[in-house]
């Protein structure tokens, strides 16, 4: 669907605005922004819902204490990375803490990933994230019915005649639908990443 780029960074502006404070601050947005994908990667690495909402909060709650802290380094990396890396601690944490009772079949799953390289993980949920986030951006430009299509066909692999029933549209709406709001979706992406290439 959408080809593999690399995952945009955090723009100064918010940055600012998440230093400064106040009911402009940021948060709303930096919490949107990251907080799904850090539970995602704590739900991979094995950590059940009530532990990933934890690492979520201790993960928050850092970087809201030490953002002021914060400073680019070209050798260091990113926001993204630092953010990464105090998730990582806070999920190293967790799982030395948390201690399996009973065989849950989505602990099963998720311990199944954790053979996966932690950077292949990251990667691949911070540009979900980056996507949903502009999906969400999307959604106030767009018909909802429309937006629903193209959450059915391109997103949820229904097919197109499936897709066409359920919002009563012809299937060639559907696929100039899929095709319009891909087009529109790229433009985001590439517009965020753009926002986040100095920092």
């Amino acid at each position: 669907m959408l080809s593999p780029r690399p995952f945009p960074q955090t723009s100064p502006t918010l940055l600012g605005r998440l230093r400064l404070g106040g009911p402009e601050s940021g948060w709303r947005e930096f919490f949107q922004r990251y907080a799904p994908a850090i539970y995602r990667v704590a739900r991979q690495r094995g950590l059940d819902a009530a532990d990933a909402d934890d690492i979520v909060q201790q993960v928050m709650t850092a970087v809201c204490k030490h953002i002021n802290q914060f400073s680019y380094d070209r050798d260091r990396g990113h926001f993204r990375q630092w953010v990464r890396r105090i998730a990582e601690t806070q999920i190293a944490n967790g799982r030395r803490r948390s201690r399996p009772t009973a065989c849950d079949p989505e602990m099963l799953e998720c311990r199944a990933d954790e053979t996966r390289a932690a950077d292949e993980i990251w990667a691949e949920q911070w540009q979900l994230q980056d996507m949903l986030f502009c999906l969400d951006e999307l959604a106030a430009d767009v018909a909802p019915r429309r937006l629903q299509a193209f959450r059915m066909y391109a997103l949820e692999g229904r097919t197109a005649q499936e897709t066409a029933a359920a919002v009563n549209m012809t299937v060639g709406w559907v696929y100039v639908t899929r095709n319009q709001l891909l087009n529109m979706l790229r433009a985001r992406m590439e517009a965020l990443a753009g926002e986040g290439s100095h920092s």
